[in-house]
């Protein structure tokens, strides 16, 4: 990713708005040189580099920058940055392309500066009963995570397919009123018959904070067609933009060197990047006092200084 890229210069606006935070500082990105960012708070310099965590594919890239633009065009204002799920895909036809805009406008319309909330998408699950005796729900897709609380409401033994969500919504209540409201579905279900119902795909939207220079939608996410938790991918991507990194930041003049690896999961917590990097050659990242996972609208430490190196 060039830092053109929208997605990419959100990202490093994300990485340096935690780092702010964190530090007590008033950092600004201020330029681009080569893939990297600069950022400055009048006194002191540091540079970001900021890349995905799994290989691009032109044509899914285009889908996303087709879709931003028609968010644009709506006239929402504010820097907005939609968190695509893992193996989740985007409408290319109508009428689910204009559906997708649509709701993903009204999501973002009430959000203040520096909010999170979820956009939701209906999708359709299927159960069937298998046994009436027992206790038991398998579950696949989405949902499987969580087939101990399903399992919980349901007399029988059945089976869930959730395949086609992605990203349950983070609400504890939201999912407690659904785990009840499958054991009232399982209640109807005869044996040797299903039932399909529908749920909610919930995906993170945020708005950064205010910036003077830019403005309008980004969507992140890899293409559905890749696994972007699958260990020897990550580990390969890591050390592919971590090599990068060293190299973009490397002849710059500043005082820090912070770098962001946007990595696809559903939540922040899930990241499991963070462990594949620090296993990796420790000259990678020796330059690199910090490293980061950005995801699910969150930033994550890899390393980290207790201090700034101008702090004494």
């Amino acid at each position: 990713m060039a830092p053109a890229d929208l997605s990419t210069r959100y990202g490093a606006r994300l990485l340096l708005d935690w780092l702010n935070q964190r530090f007590e500082t008033r950092f600004e990105l201020s330029d681009t040189q080569g893939e990297a960012f600069v950022a400055s708070d009048g006194e002191h310099r540091v540079g970001l580099y900021v890349a995905p965590l799994w290989e691009e594919e032109a044509t899914w890239e285009e889908r996303l920058r087709s879709l931003a633009e028609r968010l644009d065009a709506t006239g929402t204002e504010g820097s907005f940055l939609l968190w695509v799920p893992p193996r989740a895909d985007v409408p290319a036809e109508e009428p689910k392309a204009s559906d997708f805009v649509l709701r993903v406008q009204m999501a973002a319309t009430p959000l203040p500066p520096g909010g999170r909330t979820e956009v939701t998408f209906p999708v359709t699950i299927k159960m069937g009963k298998m046994r009436d005796e027992g206790g038991y729900a398998s579950v696949v897709g989405g949902l499987s995570r969580w087939w101990t609380r399903i399992t919980e409401n349901v007399q029988g033994t059945y089976h869930v397919d959730s395949s086609a969500l992605h990203r349950l919504s983070n609400d504890g209540e939201a999912r407690e009123q659904l785990w009840q409201t499958i054991g009232q579905i399982a209640a109807g279900v005869e044996l040797g018959q299903a039932a399909d119902f529908e749920i909610e795909d919930a995906w993170t939207l945020q708005r950064l904070p205010e910036s003077s220079t830019e403005a309008g939608f980004a969507i992140v996410g890899a293409p559905p067609s890749v696994d972007p938790t699958e260990g020897i991918m990550v580990r390969r991507s890591a050390r592919r933009r971590l090599l990068a990194a060293n190299e973009a930041l490397g002849a710059l003049d500043v005082e820090l060197r912070a770098v962001g690896l946007i990595g696809s999961y559903e939540y922040a917590e899930l990241e499991g990047a963070s462990v594949t990097i620090k296993a990796l050659d420790p000259s990678l990242f020796s330059r690199l006092p910090v490293v980061c996972i950005l995801a699910d609208g969150e930033v994550r430490p890899t390393f980290l200084p207790r201090s700034l190196p101008w702090a004494g």
